[in-house]
């Protein structure tokens, strides 16, 4: 069954004893695309999916998803959305079928359509031989299959907490590339420390910090306010930290050599003196690189956790 792909947080809070693990969340998301769900470890992101599938109840505030309060219209909320939270473990006793084959038939799903699921999905997402144990498996495999499982009964809404735990390079591009072709019709919601995949598919942002929400906008816009401070420079030519030190980069604070012939060069951060930095450094050898040392994103997470201390 298919919901309207609308999630609505208001006054959403979680309470342990005297702890607020989340503190008074309000947000409103409507339409496919991809949201990407931000903070630092402890800051509240689990929690807050927690509540909004329906794994524990708020101490406070409510959730709808495509219109139902997650309480009260738990099951048929469920119907309709996917989840991945907190890298859940399928059972080792389990083969791969099997352990997708019980997602859906708790989902309410047919057994041809679960087939289905696990032979085009499954060759999608790369998973392992159907009939192989869970518990013989990598990490990244395992990983694999309960993000294919997230997928059953093509979801309206689908949230992915850290979705590529434990994977290598290779599988998180598979997975990288079906949330871009997913949320073309679709409405996912991304937890992730990884923020380069972030930028790859995320085109909105949500940052909590302390269980409190703090900045809710596009990602473009996000980076656009917090420029990199840094940059990574590198030379075809053999270049010294010493040609670095006295070739008077005045609009440099710091200069740290990387590698051989590369060297990280730290500034104020703004455009136009990024464009300069380059000219003054193409007059010392010939660059063959010139890009962000650390992404903008990386450097609008540390300053909003500063900001917000």
């Amino acid at each position: 069954m298919s919901i309207n792909q609308t999630i609505e947080v208001s006054e959403l809070s979680k309470i342990y004893g005297k702890f607020k693990a989340v503190d008074h969340i309000s947000f409103k998301i409507e339409g496919a695309g991809a949201i990407a769900y931000l903070g630092q470890n402890g800051a509240g992101k689990t929690t807050t999916f927690k509540m909004m599938t329906g794994l524990i109840k708020p101490s406070t505030g409510y959730v709808k998803i495509g219109g139902y309060d997650i309480i009260r219209d738990r099951k048929r909320i469920l119907s309709g959305i996917g989840t991945l939270v907190e890298t859940p473990e399928p059972y080792p006793s389990l083969t791969v079928r099997e352990s997708i084959m019980l997602v859906g038939e708790l989902k309410g799903m047919k057994k041809k359509d679960i087939e289905d699921h696990i032979e085009n999905f499954g060759k999608k997402v790369n998973i392992p031989d159907p009939s192989m144990k869970v518990g013989t498996l990598s990490r990244g495999q395992r990983a694999r299959i309960v993000f294919a499982a997230a997928f059953l009964n093509d979801p309206s809404i689908i949230f992915l907490d850290e979705p590529t735990n434990g994977m290598d390079p290779a599988e998180r591009r598979i997975i990288r590339d079906i949330i871009l072709e997913w949320k073309k019709d679709h409405m996912i919601m991304l937890s992730s420390h990884l923020l380069q995949e972030v930028t790859d598919t995320c085109e909105n942002i949500i940052f909590i910090n302390r269980g409190k929400l703090t900045v809710q906008d596009k990602t473009r816009e996000i980076e656009r306010k917090f420029n990199s401070r840094s940059v990574r420079v590198q030379y075809l030519d053999k270049v010294s930290l010493s040609n670095m030190n006295n070739a008077n980069l005045t609009l440099v604070d710091k200069i740290e050599e990387e590698s051989t012939n590369s060297f990280v060069l730290y500034f104020d951060g703004r455009l136009e003196n990024k464009a300069a930095i380059l000219s003054q450094c193409q007059k010392i050898g010939r660059v063959i690189s010139y890009a962000d040392y650390e992404s903008s994103l990386e450097e609008a997470f540390v300053n909003l956790i500063k900001e917000n201390q």
